[in-house]
């Protein structure tokens, strides 16, 4: 928050319960905390709002003695504009009612049914914030307008990207560090298309946003991706826009920021999807452990079956059928196990290239798909359990076939090699699973197949997911987890029709021993 003192809340509700209600819901928020004021008509909130002066008011609609919309144009006074953040609650979610209170001077409207400890805190704070943000450009603006310098050296001075826009969104001014960033020219400013900066995946979430806010004449806040010029590349930014007022309430100006959230944007994704694949993994792992369980009875009692009955007993073909599936069953068990990275290792010292070639050479590869192995130079060896090191290599090379078609013509290109990753590669080679700097040892498939969309990229590794049909895609959720359990880390790079390169890393022997994470 931009102030250093619990927030002065004053609540302006008729119903005793709601202003109960809305007290617990911001009590339970995090430190510097909240006081409370409270009236119970529009009257006695509008002299508590002189006196007292609080930083946000909770004002419901439906008051005994006023509305409380008129309550929030009594207090703007002579001076335009409600003296502290405000935010409308009504029982009754109605757009007509948002409308009025926006132009009203409120920071925000909710329904009451949609309070909560969870959204409430959250929405009191940034009405706060943005109330502050919003005295602060006006404040700005009224000296700015007296010195043309003192505004430019401001503007330029800030670190994130600001830009001004007319009200039909067209560029009017914005700060050199947009241009730079965007690449674009300034003589081209009222002619520039967003949609040419706009990730194309982000443009209709966008234009939504900005076109509510014009609609309820307020402020917006959104995520999304904006094009970065010297690398041809999309970055998340955190956008927010507030409009500015013509005499008549009408929007005339959109004063705006962009700040760049790449890092912490991955950060939390990273986050999310760790404590997903932790949750999958203890779900997989408990359940494999009572399937193999049951596993054992199963082919204990099919093998006694064989032994005790004569072999031309009719029983024995049935018993055989048992047992082949158990053992089916005994592989697929094991597969969990390793995804949820709870498999027994037999770790033994492992040269890499001969093992990949094996690999390469038994997995069963179509005529008409091309496959070419490169093995690196002095690749180190790497200490994990070289039958699981074969089986998850053999399933990407399977992953890589399913891409392609196996009626189809293609390639695939295996590759070892090994890196050196400082801390910072570390971490963007890591996407989700933490690694620690040092060498590593590089397993590369890379197949000319149909390839993968982000959305599909995010879910390649759960358990059973896939895009061909049901009951399969165990196979690189077991890759994931061999990785991890070997502190390694696989990743995915891939686009729609442009193939698929899947990277396993593994730590490699340093000295006759393995790096420690």
């Amino acid at each position: 928050m931009l102030i250093n003192r619990p927030s002065k809340i004053l609540i302006i509700e008729d119903n005793a319960i709601d202003r109960e209600v809305y007290k617990r819901c911001l009590w339970e928020s995090a430190k510097p905390g909240f006081e409370f004021a409270e009236a119970d008509c529009a009257a006695d909130g509008i002299e508590m709002a002189k006196t007292w002066r609080p930083d946000c008011a909770l004002v419901d609609v439906n008051l005994p003695d006023m509305d409380g919309i008129e309550v929030l144009t009594r207090l703007k006074g002579g001076h335009g504009g409600v003296p502290f953040a405000a935010v409308v609650l009504t029982a009754y979610s109605e757009e007509s009612v948002a409308v009025r209170a926006m132009k009203a001077g409120a920071m925000d409207y909710l329904p009451k049914v949609k309070a909560s400890a969870d959204n409430l805190p959250h929405i009191v704070t940034n009405a706060i914030e943005r109330f502050f943000l919003q005295q602060q450009i006006e404040e700005q603006r009224a000296a700015l307008e007296k010195s043309a310098q003192r505004h430019q050296l401001l503007l330029e001075a800030m670190p994130q990207m600001v830009w001004t826009a007319d009200a039909d969104c067209r560029i009017q001014y914005a700060n050199r560090r947009w241009w730079e960033y965007t690449g674009m020219d300034p003589t081209d400013a009222p002619h520039l298309n967003w949609d040419l900066l706009v990730q194309p995946e982000d443009r209709e979430r966008t234009w939504l946003a900005w076109n509510q806010a014009a609609t309820c004449a307020s402020g917006f806040e959104i995520e999304h991706r904006l094009h970065r010029a010297f690398d041809d590349s999309y970055r998340w930014h955190l956008v927010r826009a507030i409009p500015m007022h013509g005499g008549e309430g009408e929007i005339i100006e959109w004063f705006g920021t962009c700040t760049e959230i790449e890092s912490q944007k991955r950060i939390g994704e990273a986050n999310l999807e760790r404590q997903k694949l932790e949750s999958l993994g203890r779900l997989a792992g408990g359940l494999a452990h009572d399937l193999n369980n049951l596993l054992v009875v199963i082919l204990g009692g099919a093998t006694y079956g064989m032994e005790k009955l004569p072999p031309s007993h009719p029983a024995q073909d049935n018993l055989q059928d048992v047992a082949q599936a158990g053992e089916r069953a005994a592989e697929l068990i094991r597969k969990v196990l390793a995804f949820a990275g709870k498999g027994s290792l037999q770790l033994a010292r492992v040269q890499i290239d001969p093992l990949v070639r094996e690999a390469v050479e038994h997995v069963g590869i179509p005529a008409k798909i091309q496959v070419e192995f490169q093995p690196g130079r002095r690749v180190p060896a790497v200490e994990t359990d070289a039958e699981l090191l074969r089986q998850a290599v053999a399933d990407l090379l399977r992953n890589a076939v399913e891409a392609i078609g196996e009626e189809s013509s293609g390639s695939i290109t295996v590759r070892t090699a090994v890196v050196e990753l400082g801390k910072e590669a570390a971490r963007r080679e890591a996407s989700v699973d933490r690694l620690a700097p040092g060498r590593y040892v590089v397993v590369e498939v890379r197949d000319s197949g149909c390839g993968m969309n982000g959305e599909i990229q995010k879910n390649i590794f759960d358990p059973f997911f896939t895009t061909k049909f049901l009951g399969r895609g165990l196979g690189l959720a077991a890759v994931q987890g061999f990785a991890r359990s070997n502190r390694g880390a696989i990743r995915v790079e891939s686009s729609p029709g442009k193939g698929a390169r899947f990277r396993l890393l593994l730590p490699a022997v340093e000295n006759g021993r393995r790096q420690s994470s």
